[in-house]
């Protein structure tokens, strides 16, 4: 009988414009299965969850048609399924009175999209082609988040590792568009800070993990940064605002067997949302405190036969918050931001997908303000009459000096090719062509050398970085019944050069009651220093997670391997105006293990215990006038954790403890003889780095979400003796607060009669840390709340919302980065960076 059904309901999808998945035996929806499904097309998708579940589905080829499906694994129901595979396209789930499903167009779009969670909308009344369905399945519980942290869809909960995404909406809510927006510690492990006060360097750190003075071309960043499997080789031009994107997902430890060398403390993989070959559409525009203004829009066409196209745009402008006397200069901290970035999509048959990208932005953005805080010693000489100690946050600069804007112009090109050869195997190239250039101008008003009559001061630190890479990874992925593997090949090449030069812009007169401009600005020889670098890096790397048939398949045992080959060389072509003919060689080959061992103790409970290495490349120090090579760094990581979804998916709680052995750590030594002067030289002796991380979220209530992440860091760190003054002393950890929390309240209030409110409030709190590798003075431990309130389809215009929204809400200031000025001649004061001030403003948005 079943199989006669079968076979009527091939002939309906041959015959008929609607597509009719049977399966051998009919079950209800709401019954848990266990499933396994490999991204692929939407279509092949639903095929392959009807016949695991057993179930019938119902579609249309039309609704399906160019649709990309994720991976699912584990146990769902499939109406569960179906919505997880279905991702944030518009369409519905409704189940039918036979307990099976009937995929079609939303009546009306969702009120917001969804990215790496799911949301269930209220489905629309069924066409009359199908059967009148039973009332749709209402949402109960926390959303299910895919990551890829393992090359492949995966949920969070899946994945053997410490892992953290945020989707859009978390972003949104956060008011997060650039990496410098998590500066203030929404994800507790991850630090980001400006690098010695500049806006043209981004410090990441991860874990304690951080990359020193990375600006350099010859030297190497510690966190791996990653947009659409693309690496990022160079810091600067990461302030740049980011385009619509679907999450955000930080890896936690290193990750050098999938993601490779220099992923030491981990990695941060943004992923951009992809041409839908639908017509829809968002546009923002905002304002906000010092002047700001922003626009943000995307725009998804129609698809023209397999071929789908997206352009997203930005602009933003902001005045700075510490003004500069002089006019027509820049104040600090005021940026102009602009980018845009087109996708299109050309799938011309469900198995084959092309994407090709590009993206081209100018972020503009003014340093941060050095206020000097306090004298390092009862010896440390007076000030100029003119100026004074800074102890607290400033609002207007000490001197009006020559300023402006750092500016970072960058492009990109990608192309990802997917061909999804079998059901079991999957094919991906990411080629990728990236240049940049920076500029660096920052003033130091006067903060920098120590008081003398008639002495110039205002020292203008100019810089140029030009940058451009080429990569290709190819990957092989396949997913059999009891075993998942990736295998894969990776190829980087980088060129790049750099030039510094440093003038004096002003002059105390004899007595230091006033100053004067100089005109031009007073300075040696162009360039102080200039260097160019080349880089290669190829790696084979490979990956398996094996389900035996033993222990009801809850054990999971996981093995990867990466074979690195590394060249780099680099040259210095000028110090103080003469070639030095001096240059560096780092050569590397290595291979680097991780494997896993996972454990489900039942559906909702699932542990696992980690080992991984990752190393970072070696190379030199421009600042040096040595430019000698210093060697590779190694970290080898132990975690164990557990990853739970308890009260029927209302309450989440995972956690992760590790214990890590990290060798050869790179460290930075000052020549308190000669300003600027710097040596990179590694340890002896390893250091010792162990913590905690916990992830709570629950939903005890309808249309509330609470959050929480906490992090704790302990660390035993080596003696090295300085190169400058042959004496011994302890490194530091920096970066690193010992404690860490983020707490969070979404709430979505009953439907009002002016439209659907929602509210975001978080609070992140961090304890004091050191924010170099030397550092003496601990910078201050901090509480930060912020907010955001969201009124959508206002007055029953849907897509039509606005929003308030306020960081640091109680204005409180801590030094984001600080410093010490204690070489000869210098002013002998402990100089800060602080954080940004209470901002606020309004959006309004309109989506189509």
């Amino acid at each position: 009988m079943m199989k006669s059904a079968s076979l009527f309901a091939g002939a309906i999808a041959i015959l008929s414009p609607t597509t009719v998945v049977a399966a051998q035996a009919t079950q209800a929806s709401t019954a848990s299965v266990a499933l396994d499904i490999p991204e692929q097309s939407l279509t092949r998708a639903l095929q392959m969850l009807a016949r695991q579940a057993k179930i019938n589905i119902l579609f249309t080829p039309d609704t399906t048609r160019g649709l990309r499906a994720r991976s699912i694994k584990g146990h769902h129901t499939p109406m569960a399924a179906a919505k997880l595979l279905i991702g944030d396209a518009h369409l519905a789930v409704i189940a039918d009175a036979g307990g099976g499903l009937i995929i079609r167009q939303q009546a009306e779009r969702p009120r917001a999209l969804r990215t790496a969670a799911l949301q269930t909308n209220s489905a629309p009344a069924p066409a009359q082609a199908v059967a009148q369905p039973a009332a749709p399945e209402e949402r109960s519980g926390l959303d299910e988040i895919v990551v890829t942290a393992q090359k492949r869809a995966e949920s969070l909960q899946d994945a053997p590792l410490s892992v953290t995404a945020l989707g859009s909406e978390q972003l949104t809510a956060r008011g997060v568009v650039s990496l410098s927006d998590l500066s203030t510690g929404a994800i507790p492990s991850l630090r980001i800070a400006p690098y010695g006060g500049r806006s043209s360097s981004t410090s990441v750190s991860m874990r304690g993990i951080t990359s020193g003075d990375a600006t350099q071309i010859s030297r190497d960043g510690a966190i791996g940064i990653y947009v659409d499997g693309v690496y990022l080789g160079r810091v600067q031009g990461l302030g740049f605002e980011m385009f619509d994107i679907e999450r955000m997902e930080v890896l936690r430890g290193p990750q050098g067997t999938l993601f490779g060398r220099n992923a030491v403390g981990g990695a941060v993989n943004i992923i951009s949302k992809r041409p839908t070959g639908e017509l829809e559409g968002m546009v923002q525009v905002g304002v906000r405190n010092f002047d700001g203004r922003n626009v943000r829009a995307s725009l998804n066409l129609p698809a023209l036969g397999a071929l789908s196209v997206r352009l997203d745009g930005i602009a933003s402008k902001r005045d700075g918050w510490v003004d500069n006397p002089m006019p027509g200069q820049a104040d600090w901290n005021a940026y102009d931001r602009r980018g845009m970035r087109v996708s299109a999509l050309w799938e011309p048959s469900s198995d084959i997908s092309l994407l090709y990208s590009f993206d081209t932005s100018r972020d503009a953005t003014a340093g941060y303000y050095p206020h000097m805080d306090s004298f390092l010693s009862a010896s440390s000489p007076a000030l100029a009459p003119i100026f004074y100690l800074e102890p607290e946050r400033v609002r207007h600069s000490r001197a009006g000096v020559p300023l402006e804007k750092s500016v970072a112009h960058v492009q990109g090109h990608g192309l990802t090719a997917e061909w999804r050869a079998s059901d079991s195997i999957t094919l991906k190239s990411i080629t990728a062509y990236r240049k940049l250039k920076q500029s660096q101008s920052d003033n130091e008003a006067g903060s920098l050398f120590a008081f003398t009559p008639n002495r110039l001061f205002g020292r203008l630190s100019l810089a140029n970085v030009k940058q451009d890479q080429f990569s290709q990874e190819f990957q092989l992925i396949g997913s059999h019944p009891r075993l998942d593997y990736v295998i894969g090949a990776f190829y980087f090449e980088e060129d790049a050069s750099d030039n510094a030069y440093a003038v004096s812009t002003a002059r105390y007169n004899a007595t230091g009651t006033d100053f004067t401009l100089v005109d031009p600005p007073a300075g040696g020889v162009f360039p102080d220093r200039a260097s160019v670098n080349k880089a290669k890096s190829t790696a084979l790397f490979a990956q398996g997670t094996y389900t035996p048939p033993l222990l009801d398949d809850r054990l999971h045992l996981t093995a990867g391997v990466r074979y690195t080959k590394d060249r780099k060389n680099g040259r210095l072509v000028s110090l103080a105006g003469v070639d030095p003919n001096r240059s560096y060689p780092f050569r590397e080959s290595r291979v680097d293990p991780a494997f896993s061992v996972g454990f489900d103790v039942n559906d909702d409970i699932k542990t696992y215990l980690r080992y991984g290495v990752a190393y970072r490349a070696g190379g030199a120090n421009s600042r040096s006038p040595t430019f000698r090579t210093f060697g590779a760094e190694e970290l080898q990581s132990w975690e164990a954790g557990v990853k739970t979804e308890l009260f029927d998916r209302h309450l989440r709680v995972n956690a992760a403890a590790f214990t890590m052995r990290y060798s050869n750590l790179q460290l930075d030594f000052i020549n308190r003889a000669v300003t600027g002067a710097i040596e990179t030289v590694n340890t002896n002796d390893p250091a010792r780095i162990k913590g905690i991380e916990v992830d709570v979220t629950a939903t005890p209530a309808h249309g509330l979400v609470l959050g929480g992440s906490y992090s704790y860091l302990h660390s035993r760190m080596p003696t090295v003796v300085n190169p400058f003054s042959g004496l011994e002393q302890n490194a530091n950890l920096t970066f690193a607060p010992r404690h860490a929390a983020t707490a969070s309240l979404d709430y979505e209030f009953p439907p009002l009669s002016m439209g659907d409110l929602k509210l975001h409030v978080d609070a992140n709190y961090s304890s004091s840390m050191l924010a170099s590798l030397t550092a003496v003075t601990r910078t201050e431990a901090y509480t930060l709340v912020n907010a955001r309130a969201t009124l959508d389809n206002i007055g029953g215009m849907e897509g039509v919302s606005l929003s308030a929204w306020m960081k640091n809400i109680f204005d409180i200031s801590y030094d984001a980065f600080n410093q010490t000025n204690s070489s000869t001649g210098q002013s002998q004061t402990l100089i800060k960076y602080y954080n940004e001030p209470r901002t606020y403003g309004l959006e309004l948005s309109y989506r189509f």
